[in-house]
């Protein structure tokens, strides 16, 4: 399913997947810009009325199968487009989640998305950058780069502006 932000020029794709372990239905929304940049969030589709749908935990112990779920979309946007490049902010831990289990920064996901996509996609096709302060995390393609379309400066001056924030890349 596809949606259009009124006012804006982003496109929404809406993509849906069911665990095949915990049988839950989830949500990923593919935020499209330009450039052939596209940013994903997912959630379960049992809490999409949550301002904090990004950040509930299942409990279900599968984010492994999640996370690829999400790579297997993201790898169909590539085969169409090998141009693409993708993004993504790792939304915050729960403050009830980590009563018992305190991790650095305050945020579980940031630190395995890093690291899966590291050694996953490696850093041939894509330059892999991140503001880890604000927990965003960008896999830029190298051709686009090497193109001259687009830059890092140009990328951190576009989210500053999507998202009113301080963002501030590092490669």
């Amino acid at each position: 399913m596809r949606k259009k932000t009124h006012g804006s020029p982003r496109i929404t794709d809406i993509w849906a997947f069911k665990s095949s372990r915990s049988k839950k239905r989830y949500i990923v929304e593919v935020e499209g810009y330009e450039h052939e940049f596209y940013g994903l969030k997912f959630y379960w589709k049992g809490v999409e009325k949550s301002k904090n749908r990004y950040s509930l935990l299942t409990n279900d112990y599968e984010p492994r199968r999640i996370i690829r779920s999400c790579i297997e979309i993201m790898l169909d946007y590539f085969r169409r487009n090998e141009f693409s490049s993708f993004g993504f902010i790792a939304a915050p831990d729960l403050a009830k989640d980590i009563v018992d289990k305190p991790v650095p920064n305050g945020n579980r996901r940031f630190g395995f998305y890093k690291k899966l996509m590291l050694r996953l996609f490696g850093d041939n096709v894509f330059l892999h950058c991140a503001d880890i302060s604000n927990k965003f995390y960008l896999m830029v393609n190298r051709k686009q780069l090497n193109s001259g379309k687009i830059t890092l400066n140009k990328i951190e001056q576009r989210i500053n502006e999507t998202y009113m924030g301080e963002f501030t890349i590092n490669a």
